[in-house]
C-alpha cells in the first residue's frame, strides 16, 4: 500500500478513534536573521525597535510590565528582549541573532490568534530591520494519555520486525527524518502509559504564520492517526 492511500485509510477510519487528551504540550519557532543586528541593539535604533513592537502587540494586551531584558546575560548571544502574552501563554524572544516565539499548552482553537500574534510580531521587525529571516522552524511537542488500546500495541507494529520487539518490552518507539520534517514516537516521562510525540518542521524564509500553522496541523493528525487518536 503506497503512503498515499495508507494515509487515506487511516482517516477514514477516524470514527473509530479516540479524541487525543494531550498534557504538557509546548509550541516553538525560531528564525534567524540574515545578518546580526547589532546596530539596533543600543541607542536611538534600540528604542525605535522597542517601540515598534509594544505599539503593534498592543491589540494583546502587551504593557511595559510584559517586557523585559536579560539581565545576566553572558555574551552577545543571550541579550534578549522578552515580551510575554499571558492571555495566550505565549513569548516573543527577540536576541541579536534571531528569534524565538512559544507557547504552552496551545489550543488549535486558538490558531487564529497565535498565527496573528506570531505574525505580526514578525512583520513589525521585519519592516524595522530592513531585512529577511533565513529559514524557518516550527516545532510541537506533547504528552499524549492512552486511548482506548494501549499505545504499546500499536507501537510494536512499527517496530515487530526488530530482534529487541519482545512481549517484554514496556513501550517502543519510533522515529522518522527527512529533509525538512521530522517526528518521534517516545515513551511518556510524565504520563503513566502514555507517550511523547515530538514533530518539527523547517519551512521557506517568506512562508507566512497561517500556511506554518495549517502544515503543522496536518502533520499532528498525520501522527495522531497512527496512534489510533485524532483532534477533537
Amino acid at each position: 500500500m503506497t503512503c498515499a492511500r495508507y494515509r487515506n485509510t487511516l482517516f477514514r477510519m477516524q470514527d473509530n478513534f479516540t479524541i487525543a487528551d494531550f498534557r504538557n504540550a509546548f509550541f516553538e519557532y525560531r528564525t534567524v536573521f540574515e545578518e546580526p543586528i547589532f546596530r539596533f541593539w543600543n541607542g536611538e535604533r534600540q528604542v525605535e525597535m522597542v517601540a515598534a513592537l509594544h505599539k503593534a502587540l498592543s491589540p494583546w494586551g502587551i504593557g511595559l510590565e510584559g517586557m523585559s531584558w536579560n539581565q545576566s546575560a553572558k555574551n552577545l548571544g543571550e541579550i534578549q528582549l522578552t515580551i510575554g502574552v499571558p492571555s495566550l501563554s505565549a513569548t516573543i524572544q527577540v536576541g541579536v541573532g534571531g528569534v524565538t516565539m512559544s507557547a504552552n499548552n496551545p489550543d488549535w482553537s486558538h490558531a487564529t490568534q497565535y498565527a496573528t500574534l506570531f505574525q505580526t510580531a514578525l512583520d513589525t521587525l521585519k519592516a524595522k530591520i530592513e531585512q529577511e529571516f533565513q529559514a524557518q522552524q516550527a516545532t510541537l511537542a506533547f504528552h499524549l494519555a492512552p486511548g482506548a488500546k494501549p499505545f504499546r500495541d500499536l507501537l510494536m507494529n512499527f517496530v515487530k520486525t526488530a530482534d529487541f520487539a519482545s512481549e517484554d518490552a514496556k513501550m517502543f518507539g519510533v522515529s522518522a527524518y527527512y529533509s525538512d520534517f521530522s517526528f518521534v514516537i517516545d515513551a511518556s516521562l510524565l504520563v503513566p502509559d502514555g507517550v511523547f510525540v515530538k514533530l518539527n518542521r523547517i519551512f521557506p524564509s517568506r512562508l507566512r504564520f497561517e500556511h506554518m500553522a495549517d502544515a503543522l496541523f496536518r502533520d499532528e493528525q498525520n501522527v495522531l492517526a497512527r496512534l489510533g487518536s485524532k483532534l477533537q
